[in-house]
């Protein structure tokens, strides 16, 4: 999993990237999706690397979507805690 400052990413992760984000290549986006188990990626055509500039609106339907079915399924801390 990836190292964050404060450890390794282990809940529910939505992953947008542009297709033809110059700054940082598709690759890169499956590399990380790749290293954070459970995570998904969505990858936006004709989108460059200010995909929230470039497509708001479809950034906010993916993340309502990703939210709401996110709180549906604990993720595997919670359910190791007992808060699930």
């Amino acid at each position: 999993m990836p190292p964050s400052e404060s450890g390794m990413i282990t809940g529910p992760t939505l992953i947008i990237w542009g297709e033809r984000d110059e700054l940082l290549p598709l690759h890169d986006g499956y590399l990380l999706a790749a290293a954070i188990p459970g995570s998904r990626l969505v990858v936006y055509e004709d989108t460059g690397h200010l995909v929230l500039w470039e497509q708001p609106d479809r950034v906010a339907i993916d993340l309502a979507d990703f939210v709401g079915t996110s709180k549906a399924r604990p993720s595997a801390r919670s359910t190791e805690d007992g808060l699930a």
